[in-house]
This record gives C-alpha cells, structure tokens and sequence, in this order.
C-alpha cells in the first residue's frame, strides 16, 4: 500500500476534488496546520486554505503533488 504525503503548514498541494458536482476535477491550496489521524480510519487529514479564503480539511489520500514550503526554518534558512 502506497503511503500519502503529509505536507507541512505553508506547503503548496495539489489534489483530487472530492466534491464530484464541482467543476474543477483538480483543486491547490495552502496547508495552514498541522496534521490529525482520524483514529478510526488512520487516514491523515491536513487544513488547507482554498484559492477563495475558505478552510477545508483534506483526507491526505487525494493529494497528488506537493510543492515545499518557502517559509524559513528554525535557523533562517528555506525549509523543505
């Protein structure tokens, strides 16, 4: 079984459109959180903002690309 991403906040994904009735197949958005396991299922989810402000959480398992974040990281440097 493949594994998923787990982006860290700032990171860029990409991922597969759960809303079926939405005209993008397709959907970016920011990772702004951290990540939660459901303990039931032991899918991983992310908070993600959406290219209109709005907040979604994500089941980690539609992402299909992730691009690094370029916040700074402890010593001042680029993460990722």
């Amino acid at each position: 079984m493949a594994t998923t991403p787990c982006p860290d906040p700032g990171a860029i994904v990409t991922y597969l459109n759960p809303d079926v009735l939405h005209p993008s197949v397709y959907v970016r958005g920011v990772v702004v959180g951290p990540h939660v396991v459901d303990p039931r299922t032991s899918h991983t989810w992310v908070p993600v903002m959406l290219p209109d402000g709005a907040t979604s959480v994500l089941d980690t398992a539609h992402i299909i690309e992730v691009l690094p974040t370029d916040l700074p990281g402890p010593e001042g440097e680029p993460a990722g």
